[in-house]
């Protein structure tokens, strides 16, 4: 699945991918997701809003990741329709999201997003996710788990003194 990621803040957008990795990994990376991000700014310059469109014509989803989603800038409406009037994929869905800052954003907040979303036929997604932990920290915290629940080790195993790495090998042994 496509996604372009339009951010107005650099933590959110590295947030909203780890969003995607996590779900790619919960599904067995079964789903792939191809990933684009464009920084909100770059959408008003016209040769760099004309690459950004290209990208998201085959996007199912388009998410903005911004700290303050009702203060979007007034050129967003214009680059959004063009996208909606270039998209390939008719079950695309447009997502806002705040980027977990706790300015939760409902569709009853954001009526002109909802009724741009509802006027071509787009999925509308918004609010918040919860809090992004660190993705390092994940396999930190599920090794953790895991030695928790481990049988530990007999004591002998373990002062036992390392055995050569050639020995054991041959078939005659």
């Amino acid at each position: 699945m496509n996604v372009v990621i339009i951010y107005d803040d650099y933590a959110c957008a590295v947030k909203a991918k780890a969003m995607f990795d996590r779900a790619a990994h919960r599904a067995n990376e079964v789903l792939r997701w191809t990933v684009k991000p464009w920084r909100l700014d770059m959408l008003a310059r016209p040769l760099t809003a004309g690459e950004a469109l290209t990208d998201a014509a085959d996007a199912h989803l388009v998410v903005l990741t911004v700290r303050h989603p009702l203060s979007l800038p007034g050129w967003v409406p214009g680059w959004l329709e063009q996208w909606a009037a270039r998209r390939q994929v008719p079950d695309a869905a447009l997502a806002v999201w705040d980027g977990g800052n706790g300015d939760t954003l409902s569709a009853s907040a954001a009526p002109d997003l909802s009724q741009f979303a509802q006027r071509h036929g787009l999925s509308f997604i918004s609010g918040d996710a919860g809090p992004i932990e660190d993705e390092a920290a994940v396999p930190a915290r599920r090794l953790t788990r895991r030695q928790a629940l481990a049988t530990p080790a007999p004591q002998p195993i373990l002062e036992r003194a390392p055995v050569s790495p050639a020995s054991d090998w041959g078939i005659n042994e």
